[in-house]
C-alpha cells in the first residue's frame, strides 16, 4: 500500500527502531530520499521501508533543525504526497487522510445539471451551497469544487481569504485539496523535527551524524545563495514598491500590501539577488535574519497596510497572519524564529503579475524599461577568459565579457567603462549575442529592478 499519512497509527509498530541495528540499506535509503531529483524511484515503496526510512531521515535533519536541507527534504516530500495522490487517489488514500484530517469528498457539487436547483444541500455538512458560486468558483479555477476541509485545522497551509468558505469548511478543488493536504503533511513533519531536535542534539547516534552528512554532501549540487543583506534604499525602489508603500486604495490593498511588498520587502533586506529565482539555489537563514523579518520588515509592512484608505490591516485584522504566511512563518499571529519553515517563504511576483493584478501600482518608469546586458553561460565565458589570459590575449570583446562577468549593464554603462563607439560596441554585442555568450534582458521582476538599479548607482 502506499502510504499517503505517515502518521497514521497503523504504522506506529514500525518506528521502535534499533538504531544499532538498522540495515545499511535504510540509512541508504535515508538518505536518497532527501533529494526531490529521487522522488520517482519512491512512489511506490514497501510501507515499512518506507516509514522507517522517513523517520530515520527526520532525526537525522533534527540535528540541524533550521538548515537548508531541512527545508529541501522536507519539500522533496511534499511533492511525493502531491505525485502519489494524482497517481492512486482512491478511498484508500480518504480512509488514511481522514486520520489527520477531517476530510469530506463532495460528488453532489459536481452535479450542475438541474438549472431549476438555486441550492444544492449537502447533506453530511448541514450546508446548503449556492449553485450560482459554483459555476463563478468552477470558471475562477477552472475545476469542480470537489472536497471540503475544515479550515481551523489547515488556515496555516492554505490563504484562507481567497478560499471559498461557508460555516466551518474551506471547499476546494481536487488539485487544491492534494496540494493542502500535502502542504498539511510537510508542517506536521517539520513540527516531528523540531520536537526531536533537542534530544537528538543533545546526543546524536552515529546514524543520525551519517545521515545528515551524508545528505548535505547529496544536496550540495544545489547552488548555495551568500547573503548580500544590507539596509533598504528606498530611493532606489520600483515605482511599484514605493505606491505601495505610500499606501494604495481598497482595491489594490491585497495585492500591494500581502502580494508586492512582503516578499519584496524581505528579499530586498535579507537576499537581494537573481539567484533566488534560480530552483536549483537554496540558502539558509540564521536566528538574526529571521530577527530581521520579524523586526525590521513586518513593522515596515504594517506602516504600509496603515497608510492605505482605509487602513489595510484594521479592516481586515487576518490580513496581518496571512503577512506571515507569505514570509514562511505558517499562518499565525504571533510568530517566533522557530515557527520559520512552516510555510513557503514567497518570492516577489512578476511586473506581468503585478500589472495584472495591481494595474493601479504599474507606473513604469525609464529604469524598468531599460535593457540591459548580461553573461548567459557563465561557464563558458569563464572558460574562454581562462584561456585568454594564458594565451596572453585581451581583445575588446573579451574586456566586455570580463566587464559583464562583474554583473549585468546597459549598454551605454559599457561604452563608458571600456570607452568604446556604441556603434563598435552594438556589432561586438551583436556577435557575442549570436555566440549566446550574453543576452539583452528587460527588467521583469521589482526584485531584478532594484538589485539592477543598485548596481547601475554603484557603477556611476
Amino acid at each position: 500500500m502506499v502510504v499517503f499519512n505517515p502518521f497514521s497509527e497503523r504504522y506506529g509498530k514500525y518506528l521502535n527502531i534499533d538504531l544499532n541495528g538498522i540495515e545499511p540499506r535504510i540509512v541508504r535509503l535515508s538518505i536518497a530520499r532527501s533529494s526531490e531529483k529521487n522522488n520517482e524511484k519512491y512512489i511506490e515503496m514497501d510501507e515499512e521501508d518506507d516509514i522507517i526510512s522517513l523517520f530515520l531521515l527526520f532525526q537525522g535533519l533534527a540535528k540541524t533543525p533550521h538548515a537548508p536541507e531541512v527545508l529541501a527534504s522536507l519539500s522533496a516530500y511534499e511533492k511525493l504526497i502531491v505525485t502519489r495522490l494524482v497517481k492512486y487517489f482512491g478511498s484508500e488514500a480518504i480512509e488514511e487522510i481522514s486520520e489527520l484530517v477531517e476530510v469530506h469528498e463532495l460528488p453532489v457539487l459536481a452535479n450542475l445539471e438541474n438549472p431549476m436547483k438555486r441550492m444544492i444541500l449537502v447533506e453530511e455538512l448541514g450546508i446548503y451551497f449556492p449553485k450560482e458560486d459554483l459555476f463563478r468558483l468552477r470558471d475562477a479555477k477552472g475545476a469542480l469544487i470537489e472536497f471540503a476541509l475544515r479550515w481551523d485545522e489547515v488556515y496555516d497551509v492554505i490563504d484562507i481569504t481567497t478560499n471559498y468558505i461557508i460555516g466551518p469548511y474551506v471547499f476546494l478543488t481536487k488539485g487544491e485539496f492534494f496540494e493542502a493536504y500535502s502542504r498539511y503533511v510537510r508542517k506536521k513533519c517539520y513540527d516531528y523535527i523540531q520536537r526531536a531536535s533537542p534530544k537528538i542534539q543533545e546526543g546524536p547516534h552515529p546514524v543520525h551524524e551519517k545521515i545528515i552528512g551524508m545528505v548535505k554532501s547529496l544536496l550540495k549540487v544545489t547552488k548555495r545563495i551568500e547573503k548580500v543583506s544590507g539596509d533598504l534604499k528606498e530611493d532606489l525602489f520600483p515605482p511599484c514598491v514605493k505606491l505601495s508603500m505610500m499606501g494604495v486604495s481598497s482595491g489594490q490593498r491585497n495585492y500591494a500590501i500581502t502580494i508586492l511588498l512582503t516578499s519584496f520587502l524581505s528579499y530586498a533586506r535579507l537576499m537581494p539577488s537573481t539567484k533566488i529565482f534560480d530552483r536549483e539555489s537554496s540558502f539558509n537563514l540564521n536566528q538574526e535574519d529571521i530577527g530581521i523579518l520579524l523586526d525590521e520588515v513586518v513593522p515596515t509592512i504594517i506602516e504600509a497596510g496603515d497608510n492605505c484608505d482605509p487602513p489595510f490591516f484594521k479592516e481586515q485584522p487576518i490580513e496581518r497572519m496571512n503577512i506571515f504566511y507569505h514570509l514562511g512563518f505558517g499562518m499565525t499571529e504571533n510568530p517566533n524564529p522557530q515557527d520559520f519553515g512552516k510555510s513557503k517563504w514567497y518570492l516577489p511576483p512578476s511586473c506581468a503579475k503585478v500589472a495584472e493584478n495591481a494595474p493601479l501600482i504599474c507606473q513604469p518608469d525609464e529604469f524598468c524599461k531599460m535593457a540591459s546586458w548580461g553573461i548567459l553561460d557563465r561557464e563558458k565565458v569563464g572558460e574562454i577568459l581562462k584561456k585568454a589570459k594564458e594565451d596572453g590575449r585581451d581583445t575588446l570583446g573579451e574586456r566586455v565579457l570580463e566587464l559583464l562577468l562583474e554583473g549585468a549593464r546597459s549598454a551605454g554603462s559599457i561604452s563608458e567603462g571600456l570607452g568604446i563607439e556604441k556603434k563598435e560596441l552594438a556589432e561586438l554585442l551583436g556577435t557575442l549575442s549570436k555566440n549566446k555568450l550574453v543576452g539583452r534582458r528587460k527588467v521583469t521582476n521589482p526584485l531584478i529592478y532594484y538589485i539592477r538599479k543598485k548596481r547601475y548607482v554603484n557603477q556611476r
